[in-house]
């Protein structure tokens, strides 16, 4: 069984991508992407995380000189459990790049990794302390998912990379050397998004080859509470899920 540390011994790194370029869907500006993003570090910074974290906001930089003058000015401000880090970067790999590097940078300095995207704001007090918990009930289990876990024609894997791993679980599931290799050989400047999928299920299905398992925590609700504005979510959507906690939002 896993040695369970006490919160005060527990530190996690909540990664957050983004990118003020245009993207797939017309809603996704970048005015929209900064003003949502300004509501999600508001949250960061009032909510109550139950283990010391540090938020690190990384833009994959696209020269978006007014947004990014925005973000930069919250860079080292102060939350209730930690602060607020702001790294730019080239656009290399889009969210996964920005995940794989923000490890390398950071694996000695963090024992928990909570992986997020630019639209998805977590509103539950203490889910950390509760994600990690779970997650280190189980040996088995590497990554405690926020989002729905996709079962359909895909691989196995956690809608958007979304939630939970340690450092020493992430690393069983790919090594220093593939981490690098796969942001250097495989991964490339402004992907399209056909590539930034195939990265999605990669990142989280590399568990599943590993011999762990994903799986969502078993309070809450993988389903985001404006689900009727993302089909994805819905399709997927079962009566059982319905008496569990909704727990994040996705976009306005």
């Amino acid at each position: 069984m896993t040695q369970i540390l006490s919160n005060e011994n527990k530190k996690c790194a909540k990664i957050i991508c983004t990118y003020f370029g245009r993207r797939r869907t017309e809603h996704n500006t970048p005015q929209n992407t900064i003003e949502f993003l300004k509501l999600m570090i508001e949250n960061e910074i009032e909510i109550e995380n139950g283990v010391p974290t540090d938020v690190i906001i990384v833009n994959n930089n696209c020269n978006n000189v007014v947004n990014n003058e925005i973000l930069n000015l919250y860079h080292n401000v102060q939350t209730k459990n930690g602060k607020i880090i702001v790294e730019n970067r080239e656009n290399i790999g889009g969210s996964f790049g920005g995940y794989y590097n923000m490890f390398l940078k950071y694996k000695d300095e963090y024992n928990y990794w909570f992986f997020c995207e630019d639209d998805v704001l977590v509103y539950k007090n203490e889910y950390i302390k509760d994600f990690i918990n779970f997650l280190d009930s189980d040996d088995k289990l590497g990554f405690v998912s926020l989002a729905p876990i996709s079962k359909s024609y895909h691989p196995k894997h956690s809608g958007g990379g979304c939630g939970l791993t340690s450092t020493k679980k992430f690393l069983q599931s790919k090594s220093l050397t593939d981490i690098e290799d796969f942001l250097k050989i495989v991964m490339g400047l402004n992907d399209r998004y056909e590539r930034l999928e195939s990265y999605e299920i990669e990142f989280t299905n590399k568990f599943i080859l590993a011999d762990m398992e994903i799986k969502n925590h078993p309070k809450y609700s993988p389903y985001c509470l404006n689900i009727d504005n993302h089909l994805g979510q819905k399709d997927n959507y079962t009566k059982n899920n319905k008496e569990l906690e909704i727990i994040y939002k996705v976009g306005f």
